[in-house]
């Protein structure tokens, strides 16, 4: 038993392998054991797989592909820029289409995989999709606590634009801007402590779960689903 995935995966691939690697899961009902998933690259071996049939796999490996890009094309690349547009709130980011995803996704591998994407945007599907992770099955669920993340993080960001309500603002923002958008919250709604509590949670809960690689597990597999799902109805609640 260990609480460490680097040496939990070192065993199941060397010593143990998958029948005998279980994973922990707990929930309101308790604790259970469950069969270990996504050991080796959730990314390579889940996820692309099911780019197209799985909508919740297809927005968590928004992140993926992002990392991707900046490794082999750079920061400046329109898709690096474009896929890190549906990681924050901003204006450009509102209309993209889901249809871009599969562009995107096209543009970086081979072969090419068939377009099954609706006619809304990403953030429509963000919202539906993190409204059905609200009522999934408790788990070890990477998809659905990156779907939860993006969706707490721009919801947030939304709430905070809004209330901020000057564009010269926010609209300078080009880096960091979770972080500035709170650092400005806070200067002018001070006394308003129980919505600030709320996003000093979005901002230490959801970086890491956003800004990962296929190294990067153990931030995704330390928070649970109902830490994230309770979160995101908060967010939902800022009035």
């Amino acid at each position: 038993m260990t609480h460490n995935f680097d040496f939990f995966r070192t065993l199941s691939g060397r010593l143990v392998g998958y029948p005998g690697s279980l994973m922990v899961s707990k929930d309101a009902q308790g604790v259970s054991l469950n069969p270990a998933t996504g050991i080796k690259n959730v990314f390579v071996n889940d996820w692309k797989l099911h780019f197209s049939s799985d909508a919740k796999k297809r927005i968590a490996s928004i992140p993926f592909m992002r990392n991707l890009i900046e490794f082999t094309k750079g920061e400046d690349h329109a898709d690096f820029d474009r896929l890190t547009s549906l990681l924050h709130w901003k204006d450009a980011m509102a209309g993209i289409l889901e249809a871009e995803i599969f562009a995107v996704y096209n543009r970086l591998f081979d072969p090419a995989i068939p377009d099954t994407s609706g006619p809304g945007t990403v953030v429509e599907l963000i919202r539906k999709e993190a409204e059905a992770c609200l009522n999934a099955p408790e788990g070890i669920n990477f998809e659905n606590k990156i779907v939860l993340s993006i969706a707490i993080r721009l919801k947030a960001e939304e709430y905070m634009v809004v209330r901020i309500a000057d564009p010269a603002v926010t609209g300078s923002i080009t880096a960091s801007q979770t972080g500035k958008l709170l650092g400005e919250f806070k200067k002018r709604f001070k006394t308003e402590t129980k919505c600030v509590e709320v996003l000093d949670r979005v901002s230490l809960m959801t970086p890491e779960n956003i800004h990962l690689n296929s190294f990067m597990y153990e931030p995704i597999l330390d928070m649970s689903d109902q830490h994230l799902r309770s979160l995101y109805e908060h967010v939902k609640a800022l009035k």
